[in-house]
């Protein structure tokens, strides 16, 4: 009877939810290939490995085809592992072309910039066309023709850039500050206005006396159009303080609310009773320690990634096997696998030991409910999806909470919360014994956030699903 009942919960369940659950069934079966084609993406892979990303991608297609029409899942996945493999390999040969074509890829990079893909459409589409032909060429193992190929290219983007700059770009900029003058930005803003005029006058300069060297005319013709756009938005602005539209409170008020937004993402304070000096400098000072963070991390994976090339050229010296370098090989992969299950705003996903912690920004509840809501169940399933990926793990849910309100209610809360998880998953999965999951209330004892912010605040209202292995004994 019971199973009946549940079977019947999971049925309605799916229905209310309606098409939402074959879309997490295509963000699941697919999340591998999107992930590496968005770095193949990421890499220029289109470009500088245009045989292997066609075929990456020519994959997908099929894959993508094979799932619309309902084709077997297997079958989808032996497409969607040949994108993957493809994909990948083209990322290894992009990042050769990056080396190899440095200077083309700059010369690229440049005219891009300047929009020359639409203002020299014609210089651009022979560049690309060279440019194509020589990174397949090094692609398909013949460098020295690519060398000799890839010097045409990069003169045409040269070419093409110093057509946008001249025929376009600056034609732009002279619009922008003539739109300026008709809206009489000078008697709000003249120091700005003046400012863009005289960079568009050198930029001119340096274009008809360097006739090749655009780096310089090209900043300054970027520089000026920003600071033609930067009166307007400055007269607009100071044109509303005039009128009283806008009063002088309401409009550093309204310039505050960015700077407080980044420091609250920084999971910082910022208090402007002295000006914008010290959040700047709190924001600053957590960015750098951020980026030391970030550079110490990316040593310690050098280091390791060495080590892991030394320990493999000893394996194939000596013949040893290592079971549990396979293991943490197998580990780390099905990691990433449910990593990529998730958008950065519904879940993040992390590792303690060798548990597998699963923390549920986006699981939204109603203020002071611990009802699930209809909105909830896509991000549930995919917790479900996660939770398979580890049989035989315990799944523990944890409540937490802000700091608001009363520590007796947010700990009641936060039960509450985490007992109606635990029922949600035990209902819609058959195969996860209420024996290994479990439910507890922290209230607002672990923050994981500023609870002095918004956002830290949003942050510490969460709950963590927490997949534990068992112990051996």
């Amino acid at each position: 009877m019971f199973k009946t009942n549940a079977l019947l919960f999971t049925l309605l369940s799916f229905l209310a939810v309606g098409h939402v659950g074959a879309d997490e069934l295509r963000d699941s079966l697919f999340a591998s290939a999107n992930a590496a084609l968005k770095d193949a993406n990421n890499e220029l892979s289109k470009v500088l490995a245009p045989v292997s990303y066609a075929e990456g991608a020519r994959l997908y297609a099929s894959a993508d085809r094979r799932y619309k029409k309902g084709h077997k899942v297997a079958r989808v996945e032996v497409d969607l592992s040949g994108a993957v493999k493809n994909f990948r390999i083209a990322i290894k040969a992009s990042k050769v072309a990056q080396v190899s074509f440095k200077t083309t890829i700059q010369a690229r990079t440049d005219a891009k910039g300047v929009d020359a893909e639409k203002l020299a459409a014609k210089t651009w589409e022979k560049a690309e066309a060279k440019f194509m032909l020589a990174t397949k060429t090094l692609e398909t193992g013949s460098r020295s023709r690519a060398e000799a190929r890839v010097g045409e290219a990069e003169k045409l983007y040269r070419d093409a850039e110093l057509i946008a700059i001249k025929g376009n770009y600056l034609n732009q900029t002279r619009a922008k500050i003539e739109e300026a003058d008709r809206l009489k930005v000078k008697k709000f803003a003249p120091k700005t206005l003046d400012k863009a005029t005289r960079l568009l006058a050198a930029a001119e300069k340096e274009l008809s006396e360097n006739r090749y060297d655009t780096d310089y005319p090209r900043a300054l013709v970027k520089e000026a159009y920003y600071e033609a756009r930067h009166a307007l938005y400055l007269a607009k602005q100071l044109e509303a303080l005039k009128k009283k539209e806008l009063t002088p409170e309401d409009l550093i008020l309204k310039h505050e609310e960015p700077v407080a937004a980044v420091a609250g993402e920084l999971d910082v304070v910022a208090e402007f009773d002295k000006g914008f000096e010290a959040p700047v400098q709190v924001i600053t000072t957590q960015i750098q320690k951020l980026q030391k963070d970030s550079y110490d991390l990316g040593e310690l994976q050098t280091k390791t990634a060495a080590l892991e090339q030394d320990f493999a050229a000893l394996e194939q010296k000596f013949g040893v096997h290592s079971q549990r370098l396979k293991q943490q090989e197998e580990a780390q992969e099905r990691l990433q696998r449910i990593t990529e299950y998730f958008r950065r705003n519904e879940a993040s996903v992390l590792t303690q030991g060798e548990n597998v912690l699963v923390r549920m920004v986006g699981l939204n509840f109603e203020p002071g409910s611990a009802q699930i809501v209809a909105a909830n169940y896509g991000l549930l399933q995919k917790v479900e999806n996660a939770i398979r990926m580890y049989p035989g793990y315990t799944v523990v849910i944890e409540g937490h909470t802000d700091s608001f309100g009363s520590t007796e209610s947010n700990q009641s809360l936060s039960e509450d919360r985490a007992k109606a998880v635990r029922q949600y998953l035990l209902v819609n999965m058959n195969d996860l014994p209420a024996s290994r999951c479990e439910a507890y209330g922290y209230g607002e004892s672990r923050p994981v956030a500023n609870n002095e912010t918004r956002e830290g605040r949003k942050r510490n209202r969460r709950i963590d699903v927490l997949l534990k292995p068992l112990a051996e004994g």
